[in-house]
């Protein structure tokens, strides 16, 4: 989660962002400029420096802040069960994205910025393997859960891809509910079965 900044710090990031995501609105992210963002925002680029080194830069926090809340939306998801027995937390995603498309459609199209599409796969990683590692461990699966974590993250972003690339001709719901059946429902498959594996081999 990212720190708590100063209020005058935040205000001008949002300044940023709003000015960001306006401009997506507007024309293909590549052709925008840090003098476009800067004056649509009505600050100086002094003041872009003094937080970001780049627009990617600014899509990366933009995105993180965006991550932040949804996380905290599925941290208020029943915390005793493992987010891989419900389509809860997928219905979840699917419904940030539609909150978010113009941002997702950056991210996810076929012109997302490299670095940036990774940094999308990698916090959806790191979200999926803790909530992983709070059931079970790699000595439980004899799996690297860090390559489990990998595999529902790139399944996810491809589904979340497809979904916002075509205009998202499905509502949340029904997207959430077949990706969870095609990607955490196999992946609890594949847990359960390298646990029972496991079993009747050190039998």
């Amino acid at each position: 989660m990212k720190q708590k900044l100063d209020r005058r710090v935040r205000r001008t990031r949002r300044l940023l962002a709003e000015a960001l995501v306006a401009l997506i609105t507007e024309k293909e992210y590549e052709s925008i400029s840090i003098t476009d963002i800067t004056e649509r925002a009505d600050l100086n680029r002094a003041t872009f420096y003094l937080h970001y080194g780049s627009k990617e830069e600014l899509l990366v926090d933009m995105l993180e802040e965006r991550f932040d809340e949804l996380v905290q939306r599925m941290e208020a998801l029943n915390p005793n069960r493992p987010q891989w027995e419900t389509c809860e937390a997928e219905v979840l995603i699917f419904e940030h994205a539609a909150e978010h498309h113009q941002m997702y459609k950056v991210l996810l199209g076929e012109n997302g910025v490299g670095y940036v599409v990774n940094r999308v796969i990698q916090y959806t990683a790191e979200v999926v393997e803790e909530d992983i590692r709070r059931y079970i461990t790699e000595d439980d699966i004899n799996l690297p859960l860090t390559l489990v974590a990998q595999h529902v993250a790139g399944a996810l972003y491809a589904q979340l891809a497809w979904w916002i690339t075509h205009d998202m001709p499905y509502t949340p719901e029904y997207m959430g509910q077949i990706t969870h059946g095609m990607c955490m429902r196999g992946t609890a498959d594949l847990i359960g079965n390298a646990i029972a594996v496991e079993t009747v081999h050190n039998k």
